[in-house]
């Protein structure tokens, strides 16, 4: 084995076709912005020779990683690593076309030793070449769009460019800005693959989301810095804003965590924090190490984004590459367990209530009402259940008046119970455009409600005090909270008109944030805000029939 390892390394054919990082150096490639070198980007070494099939890179802006992937997927193509071919996938339609020939076609045409490789489809005696798929070597290079076309029976989002295309290579740039259903349907193009790799990119955006959380599912990467004075090492991503000072002269240097003394990203290592982690490479890395960007304007831009025509998740996401969100635009398990009460989990008031349904593999439910003073609430029940037989105790137990349901997956199902129960139960669905907060059809027994304005009205309740009170921890409020604060509201483009609008995306499990938003909803309903007596209290005025003719007008009937 050593004799042979050898002679590889002695060997610069045999080189080029196991290390993509020695072919790439030492091919004089033209990359578009001149001739690839690691110099001055020695951390790039690093992921052009690791083999890994499942890596993951939480970056910031402009560090050069995208070059990277395309160079190591060159590589793959024409020494036969990838025979069904590679698949590369972007948040947008306009960014495939862009970046196939901004990206690609310089590594293509202004570099012969790629050129002789790609090969070009003929049509009618004439050559054509299509920007959104190439054949380099023996497989086919497709360039798609993460973007959904439709509705899997009104739930699972579906693409057609992401279909009937088995690849042995996928690439997801600017991951954070994919839909997880899309990227899901991405996955299962390589499940008849033997070689399965798997490769994300992106600028973090959202803590706890897409690249943040593969990231933190890895084995966490981090470039290390020798101090040349010390011999220690510093991370500048895990010890800013420590590692940047500014000297007597007015400069701000990389400074060694331990000494103080400067120090310079070429000699840096990768180092991972989770060696024992095997599953997931992950490599992160910020403009704090690049060259080109001054510490002086990253320090500045942190203190004063303003200043910088930026603002500050401009400054976390794009030249810190870290995750970052805004207090007001995310719920923390904090701040859903300082509601808790005293009151048990599952104590059943002696009034009438309102319940929420999200449905999933379980069935999420929250129960409560509201309270006398205005826009204030209690929570008395949350649980999961398997199916909807169950549920109709729960309607008993807590003499629930009015429930909202979420419509899908299981509409059947949900039908039946409207139909099976006494108490008004509606169906819900979301729309993002609806212009008015809801719209409620009560033939049908449908509400369609603007996602945003209802999760804000959630959002808004559980920071204001006293606005809500929910049962006393145990190990489903734990949950509860869990679920709660894993969704999260960011501003973001619209794909299609260029507009900007704020939208919440799941961060993970949000079952009972959305059983919560229905909750609310039934809580407005005129069954619950002015009802009819309880059970309980037409049980407390005795057997009368008079004192119940009185009492309750349903009861004549």
């Amino acid at each position: 084995m050593a004799k042979k390892l050898a002679e590889i390394v002695l060997d610069p054919r045999k080189m080029r076709m196991v290390d993509a990082w020695y072919w790439a150096n030492f091919s004089n490639l033209e990359v578009g912005t001149g001739i690839f070198t690691t110099d001055k980007h020695e951390y790039e070494i690093g992921p052009l020779q690791c083999d890994h099939p499942n890596q993951c890179f939480l970056k910031g802006a402009q560090m050069g990683l995208t070059l990277l992937a395309v160079l190591k997927t060159v590589h793959g193509h024409i020494y036969g690593r990838y025979p069904q071919g590679t698949m590369y996938l972007f948040p947008k339609w306009k960014d495939v076309e862009d970046f196939s020939k901004s990206r690609f076609n310089p590594i293509i045409y202004d570099n012969p030793c790629v050129l002789k490789h790609v090969k070009s489809e003929t049509t009618g005696g004439k050559t054509t070449e299509a920007a959104t798929i190439k054949r380099i070597g023996r497989s086919m290079l497709y360039f798609v769009s993460a973007m959904e076309t439709g509705k899997i029976q009104g739930s699972k989002a579906t693409s057609s460019s992401l279909k009937s295309r088995p690849v042995d290579r996928l690439v997801f740039d600017e991951r954070d800005e994919m839909a997880s259903d899309m990227v899901a349907l991405a996955m299962a193009r390589i499940d008849h693959s033997e070689v399965r790799e798997v490769v994300q990119l992106s600028t973090p955006s959202i803590p706890d989301y897409g690249i943040d959380a593969l990231y933190a599912k890895s084995d966490q990467r981090v470039w290390m810095i020798k101090c040349g004075a010390c011999g220690g090492e510093t991370c500048l991503e895990l010890e800013f804003p420590g590692c940047l000072r500014e000297t007597r002269d007015g400069r701000v240097i990389r400074a060694c965590i331990k000494c103080g003394k400067e120090i310079y990203p070429k000699h840096g290592r990768w180092v991972a924090l989770y060696p024992d982690r095997k599953d997931l490479v992950g490599w992160r890395i910020s403009q704090l190490n690049s060259i080109f960007v001054k510490p002086k304007d990253i320090l500045g831009s942190f203190n004063d984004p303003e200043s910088y025509d930026l603002t500050i998740r401009d400054v976390y996401n794009d030249k810190l590459g870290m995750a970052y969100i805004e207090a007001e635009n995310r719920l923390t398990k904090n701040d859903i367990l300082q509601c808790c009460g005293r009151e048990p989990n599952g104590k059943a008031p002696r009034t009438v209530t309102a319940m929420g349904v999200d449905v999933g593999n379980d069935l999420h439910i929250v129960i409560g009402r509201p309270l006398k003073q205005e826009k204030a609430y209690r929570i008395d029940y949350v649980g999961r259940m398997e199916n909807f037989n169950d549920l109709h105790d729960l309607v008993d137990r807590y003499d629930v008046r009015a429930a909202v349901i979420d419509q899908g997956p299981e509409t059947r199902k949900v039908r039946e119970f409207q139909a099976a129960e006494d108490c008004k139960i509606f169906l819900c669905t979301y729309l993002d455009k609806l212009k008015v907060a809801v719209r409620e059809d009560q033939r049908r027994g449908m509400l369609t409600v603007n996602k945003t304005e209802i999760c804000d009205k959630t959002h808004e309740i559980f920071v204001r005090a006293g606005a809500i009170e929910i049962p006393r921890r145990c190990a489903e409020i734990e949950q509860y909270a869990l679920e709660m604060s894993n969704t999260a509201k960011q501003l973001e483009e619209d794909q299609k008109t260029g507009s900007k609008i704020y939208r919440y995306r799941k961060l993970g499990e949000d079952h009972y944030f959305h059983a919560t938003n229905y909750f609310l909803l039934a809580c407005e309903d005129p069954a619950v805000k002015h009802p009819l007596p309880s059970v309980f209290e037409m049980a407390s005025i005795g057997k009368s029939d008079k004192q119940r003719n009185d009492w309750d007008p349903l009861y004549r009937n």
